[in-house]
């Protein structure tokens, strides 16, 4: 890890939320610096994976943190914050006009207060084609423009960030870490789980997302039935709930696989390692639908539990977290014969598959650890500072 001076720099840190996959970073940066987080729309991790935060928020004991409350969905409280004392601003997002509003009015304050700013972004520009996007990309010009450094997760992530008119030299790869983990408990509930479905020696592939449109599972369920063709033993196992579940469903009967396909529902974090430990292989299907997945835990949490995986390239986190071949396979959205294919080339080949696994926990260990994400934002800070 990089040494920084003794004296710890006074950092204003404005974040959307504090997902629970975020808080060893957050705990790790504030053992370091000064630092204040200051979250806008806390309610975010309700609204998108309904896990409600409550004021004191676990995991973030003795971090010096406040949550905005918002107005007419701006929260307006940001200004205030951005108008006292610190040595460097990190913040910036445009997933909604309420953040670009909130990130022109703390990126003006910390311009004219002449304090750098780091930008830190996940978007990756899949085919952002609309009309508000296209209304948007002058501001998106500017908080990129305004920044003295940014932080992205990945390779593409940075790539897109140079077409918007950052430079490679400012930009800095900070990779998105999830914080699941595994007890001697898990393996005793992922056992009692083959019971439950009675899939003992057999092949299971898990899905664990959204069940919304733009993670592509219709396409993983057609890519399924094909294999059933030839693989009988095998179980398609989807974790989540949506819009899209009676859709999913129907299709699974219309496709006569019913039996083979489990709808569990929405599972706890605390209970997801058990289904990991349970699968053979992890698929994520996003298709373009907007922007595409930035990145997908589930990659990062599949491959700790040493299993093979395989994504579509609309999955940004895919570029950097798949090596085709090695440890899974990353194929074109929308392609059911792709998906069809590496899973039956996994499955067809125990060797390959127990190989694949080791290589995704290997990867993990090596790159994909919270020691890493700090790393890149050490390395954004003094860029920041010393230019």
């Amino acid at each position: 890890m990089i040494n920084i001076n003794s004296n710890k720099p006074k950092i204003l840190f404005i974040h959307n939320t504090a997902m629970w996959y975020r808080r060893p970073f957050f705990k790790k940066l504030s053992e370091i610096y000064d630092i204040k987080f200051v979250f806008t729309h806390i309610q975010i991790s309700k609204d998108i994976y309904g896990v409600e935060i409550s004021n004191k928020i676990e995991g973030l004991e003795g971090v010096k943190y406040k949550a905005l409350k918002n107005y007419l969905g701006i929260a307006f409280g940001v200004i205030k914050e951005a108008m006292n004392e610190y040595n460097i601003l990190v913040g910036g997002s445009w997933d909604s006009v309420s953040e670009i509003i909130e990130t022109i009015f703390y990126f003006i304050i910390a311009k004219l207060k002449r304090k750098p700013i780091i930008l830190w972004s996940e978007e990756w520009g899949w085919q952002l084609k609309s009309f508000k996007r296209i209304l948007a990309t002058p501001l998106i010009k500017f908080i990129v423009s305004s920044s003295d450094a940014i932080l992205v997760p990945g390779t593409k992530h940075k790539e897109h960030l140079i077409s918007l008119g950052g430079s490679s030299e400012q930009i800095f790869i900070m990779p998105n870490i999830s914080n699941i983990s595994v007890t001697d408990e898990d393996y005793k509930k992922s056992d009692k789980l083959k019971e439950r479905f009675n899939t003992r020696n057999k092949k299971i592939i898990l899905y664990v997302g959204r069940l919304v449109k733009r993670k592509g599972v219709d396409y993983l369920i057609k890519a399924f039935s094909k294999l059933q063709n030839e693989e009988k033993d095998t179980f398609l196992m989807i974790i989540g709930e949506g819009e899209c579940k009676n859709k999913l469903k129907s299709l699974s009967k219309a496709l006569d696989i019913q039996d083979k396909v489990y709808f569990i529902g929405q599972v706890k974090n605390e209970k997801l390692p058990a289904y990991y430990l349970l699968c053979d292989v992890c698929v994520v299907p996003s298709i373009t639908y907007g922007m595409g997945d930035p990145w997908v835990f589930v990659l990062n949490e599949a491959m700790y539990f040493e299993k093979p995986v395989i994504a579509t390239d609309a999955v940004g986190g895919a570029f950097d977290m798949i090596k085709d071949g090695e440890n899974g396979f990353m194929v074109q959205e929308k392609d059911i014969d792709a998906l069809y294919n590496t899973m039956k080339k996994i499955f067809s080949n125990p060797e390959l598959q127990e190989k694949m696994g080791k290589k995704s926990k290997k990867t993990v260990n090596k790159r994909f650890r919270y020691e890493n994400m700090v790393d890149g934002f050490l390395n954004a800070v003094n860029h920041a500072l010393n230019r």
